[in-house]
């Protein structure tokens, strides 16, 4: 009998470190889930507690649904490497896009900043039409390609390369106002220029998961490379500025939630920006 009972406790011991190690990577210590299995709804809303008040412009149009319907389409974000790395990118992604969508630089909510996100779906008073003239990209009349969606996608040609990987270029720059008719498109265009190096740039996605080591020009993996990424031209090594402390503040505090330390290079304060390579590049 305390052979037999010995057996079955064995057995049954197999089988639980079985189920955990399909559910769990037992060498890297991750899930392999999807950003869902980080991320629930009750904890996106815990984010975002004034999304869907009269408050934000674009009450109800940032839901946590379409975040997770369009991020099937691109199945290596927040899925890579260990559940710390994950946790990150998935704040990452958040901090930067809820910095993108919110009251701007200077705004003081009661609450604080970190607090409010996803209330613009479309850039108010744009200063141009973020046309640049391009034979492949071209802009059409009358239309500006201001920034739309949770990161604000901008410029004719961001809009069409968007369009190319889904198979509607043409739709996308005849009208740049398709990306806030649906929440999922804008979602996905969002994880596309995440996800997507525009040389010289790297992609966000490979900065956050460990796949870029810095380029030797000053610039060096962290949350303040993907600000480099996103806006550098405007906030890169030009000392602290207030635009960069929310958009790390964001990320600090989403990290926080997640259980997750920060990584290092938090700000890009006195990185060289992209602009000028790309400036050299375009002549």
């Amino acid at each position: 009998m305390r052979f037999g009972a010995l057996a079955v406790s064995s057995l049954f011991l197999s089988y639980v470190l079985l189920c955990s190690c399909l559910s769990e990577n037992c060498n890297g210590g991750t899930t392999n889930g999807g950003v869902d299995d980080i991320i629930r709804k009750a904890l996106f809303e815990k984010m975002l507690p004034h999304a869907n008040t009269d408050s934000c412009h674009a009450k109800g149009f940032y839901t946590y649904e379409a975040l997770i319907s369009a991020a099937k389409s691109y199945p290596a974000f927040a899925t890579t490497d260990s559940d710390v790395i994950r946790k990150r990118e998935a704040a990452a992604f958040l901090g930067q896009t809820f910095h993108e969508t919110t009251g701007g630089t200077g705004w003081k909510p009661s609450d604080g900043p970190y607090y409010w996100g996803y209330c613009y779906s479309k850039e108010l008073k744009p200063p141009t039409d973020y046309c640049q003239q391009s034979t492949s990209y071209p802009c059409a009349a009358g239309r500006n390609y201001c920034g739309r969606g949770p990161m604000q996608l901008s410029w004719n040609y961001n809009y069409g390369q968007y369009g190319e990987s889904i198979g509607r270029k043409n739709d996308l720059l005849h009208d740049p106002d398709l990306l806030i008719k649906n929440a999922t498109m804008a979602f996905e265009a969002a994880l596309w220029f995440w996800m997507t190096p525009q040389s010289p740039k790297p992609s966000c996605h490979d900065v956050m998961v460990g796949n870029w080591h810095g380029d030797g020009e000053g610039r060096l993996p962290g949350y303040g490379e993907i600000t480099n990424i996103i806006n550098g031209g405007i906030e890169c090594n030009k000392g602290q500025i207030p635009e960069g402390e929310d958009r790390f503040g964001y990320y600090k505090r989403y990290c926080e939630m997640l259980g997750v330390g920060y990584g290092e290079n938090l700000d890009c304060y006195h990185q060289k920006s992209y602009a000028i390579v790309l400036l050299v590049n375009s002549m």
